[in-house]
């Protein structure tokens, strides 16, 4: 059995709807069977993918955005960046959404959880104000592909884990990227402002409400600032960095807005477990399923035919962002991240990159694919979340592509923007 036949074998088990860690497992599994490798080894490599100190960080950060969503520390973030500047413009509730995303992507590192925790609170707030609610729902969409990038991120550490880089200099590369990102996507929206005339913030709050309103949402607006401040100076690792996350959100959900009730607490538990029990499950089969190919030299395969392409490092990048993109359109981005690093990486390093540029590079176009049909999850989410069927929603999304690909492009071809943070705080 070759690598082609397992690839094609997980490939046909995800075509009858097997979800894709049992696919990975199954197709891996018979690999071993069949090539007589002592079924103890699947068993030590399944296990030992996840013994991982930087992977503890995932979880912590799961738990850490669950806390922020139960505990009142979401919907205070959201009240003060509406309370604000940014909610009196025109279009105002859309630029909020948008920085908002920018603030809370700063906690928890996952677009999902952006959806699910602002997401809600978004687009009611934008339907009340007169918004259309495709409108609603696209710029939630769209600027919550600020979270997977902007740290701390939890695509970005898994990528460190596999290339074998420092996941605290990956992190601190995705800041500047985080920003372009918030600077292209507010752009577009007051292009739209105009074009849909788009309603102006109406806060019909007095002064005095609005400074209580910013005063109360102090220690929610604290956090993304203690956990940049640590990766700044280099107090913390991603793990540690991620355990400081979960803490504050418990102490200032109980001691603050005191709205962490016991019930609210086991329900944040009770999705985290859910949450990560997934994600490390596709974690861990992702990690078997590259041994197997490792076992076949199907990375050296496909480094040799992606350097076949050619030996130009623009072509090169161009070449990597459309298979990405293509290929996020159909894989979980867990899984992309795990078995596509051997490969891309090697190939784009040979030729003078930066792994450090190239994982931001990976990781945002997966996070697009986040958004595009036939399986974009997070497209999946909204439909559920809001009643709307997902064809409307991705008509909707289909504008909020462009900004997206003007920062991927931007990010691809200006390695500053990635490694000119991690340089200036770490060295070169």
């Amino acid at each position: 059995m070759n690598a082609v036949q397992v690839i094609l074998l997980m490939f046909a088990m995800l075509g009858l709807g097997i979800p894709v860690s049992y696919s990975m497992l199954a197709a891996s599994g018979l690999y071993f069977l069949v090539s007589d490798i002592p079924f103890m080894t699947l068993f030590q490599r399944f296990a030992n993918s996840v013994n991982s100190v930087p992977l503890l960080a995932v979880p912590t950060f799961i738990l850490a955005g669950n806390l922020m969503n139960t505990g009142g520390i979401t919907h205070s973030l959201f009240r003060a960046v509406n309370t604000s500047l940014f909610g009196r413009l025109k279009g105002g509730l859309a630029q909020v959404n948008v920085v908002a995303s920018l603030i809370f992507a700063g906690m928890s590192g996952a677009a999902l959880a952006d959806i699910g925790g602002l997401g809600a609170i978004e687009i009611e707030a934008m339907e009340k104000n007169g918004y259309k609610s495709d409108d609603a729902i696209a710029v939630t969409l769209a600027s919550s592909a600020i979270g997977p990038i902007f740290p701390p991120s939890i695509p970005l550490i898994i990528y460190a884990t596999v290339a074998q880089v420092s996941g605290l200099r990956i992190l601190l590369a995705g800041i500047m990227p985080g920003i372009v990102m918030t600077l292209v996507m507010m752009a577009q929206v007051a292009i739209f402002a105009r074009l849909r005339d788009y309603p102006r913030g109406e806060l019909g709050l007095s002064r005095k409400e609005r400074f209580q309103i910013q005063v109360k949402a102090i220690p929610a607006l604290l956090a993304p600032v203690i956990l940049l401040a640590g990766m700044l100076t280099g107090a913390y690792s991603p793990t540690e960095l991620a355990s400081v996350a979960a803490v504050y959100s418990f102490v200032v959900s109980v001691l603050f807005y005191k709205t962490m009730t016991f019930e609210a607490f086991s329900t944040a538990i009770r999705k985290t477990v859910g949450d990560v029990a997934n994600i490390l499950l596709i974690a861990a089969a992702a990690f078997l399923f590259s041994f197997v190919l490792t076992i076949e030299q199907a990375p050296m395969y496909f480094r040799q035919i992606f350097l076949g392409l050619s030996d130009n490092l623009v072509v090169m990048v161009l070449a990597t962002n459309a298979i990405l993109l293509i290929l996020g359109m159909f894989l979980p981005m867990m899984f992309a991240v795990l078995v596509l690093t051997p490969i891309i990486v090697p190939v784009l390093t040979t030729l003078g990159m930066n792994p450090i540029h190239i994982g931001i590079m990976i990781v945002f176009n997966l996070v697009i694919g986040l958004y595009t049909p036939p399986f974009g999850q997070a497209i999946f989410l909204a439909s559920a979340m809001t009643g709307r069927p997902v064809l409307h929603i991705v008509r909707a999304m289909f504008p909020y592509y462009v900004p997206l690909i003007v920062a991927l492009l931007l990010v691809s071809f200006v390695p500053s923007l990635t490694l000119w943070l991690p340089g200036l705080v770490m060295g070169n």
